[in-house]
């Protein structure tokens, strides 16, 4: 995965993971106030690089609108605030079906490319909206697992940007994140947050081991090219896997 190391990247990192702790701290369902925003911002950039850096039909560039997307992201996300995963599953099928339809009655008579506008749709919105709204609904259900994986994952990206920003390969970063969060993994084993015991934490520290590197692969899978600028999709990427898997096991 292609890494830019201008701005202050490492400042706003810890900013990230000191912001979610303190809302865990405060109230749970604040972690809203963090992730819905990141969420909305990353669906913003991923359908601005799909507008203005690849060559699409002239009636599916004319509809395809940043702040639709942004919308479809928030909306798909707002029932994770509920803290039921019904209502959050119910709202990723219903915002889903709602971009579909948009897409047929916007495009239906003025391109032969609804179905290629939807996908860029639900590819902008729904993947960042249902990493932020698994995010929200385990700190809402198990606030020690959601601090787990927020360690976790935050090991390996540090781990990740640390060594791969200066690597000559792709390897190196993510071999580094691996190794960060196993040592973190060594912590959240001596510790295990409820409902998680001892015997399963080393399952779920090799699940995100795993998962972060696939969520970044994932995530330059969603734009038009892997270095496409995104910086708020970046944010999110690496839970992009990690968060939906740690819902669906705890």
């Amino acid at each position: 995965m292609p890494r830019r190391i201008d701005g202050p990247k490492i400042t706003l990192g810890v900013a990230w993971f000191l912001g979610l702790v303190a809302a865990i701290t405060v109230e749970p369902r604040l972690v809203a106030i963090f992730v819905i925003p990141a969420a909305a911002i990353a669906a913003l950039q991923i359908a601005h690089a799909w507008k203005h850096e690849t060559t699409l039909d002239r009636h599916l560039t004319a509809a395809l609108d940043h702040q639709l997307t942004a919308a479809v992201a928030v909306l798909v996300v707002l029932p994770a605030v509920l803290g039921n995963v019904l209502w959050f599953g119910a709202g990723v099928v219903l915002g889903t079906l709602a971009v579909a339809a948009y897409a047929g009655a916007t495009l239906g008579e003025r391109s032969d490319q609804p179905v290629f506008f939807a996908e860029i749709t639900i590819r902008s919105a729904v993947p960042v909206a249902v990493a932020a709204g698994s995010l929200i609904l385990l700190a809402a259900t198990h606030t020690g697992v959601f601090v787990a994986l927020v360690c976790l994952v935050s090991a390996y990206e540090a781990g990740d940007f640390l060594v791969g920003s200066g690597a000559l390969n792709d390897v190196e970063g993510p071999a580094a994140g691996v190794v960060a969060v196993g040592i973190v993994g060594a912590g959240v084993w001596l510790l295990p947050p409820e409902p998680l015991t001892a015997s399963i934490v080393p399952f779920f520290v090799a699940m995100t081991a795993l998962a972060c590197p696939v969520g970044q692969v994932f995530g330059s899978a969603l734009l038009p090219r892997g270095d496409a600028w995104a910086p708020g999709l970046r944010r999110l990427d690496s839970y992009l896997l990690a968060a939906p898997l740690w819902l669906l096991v705890v």
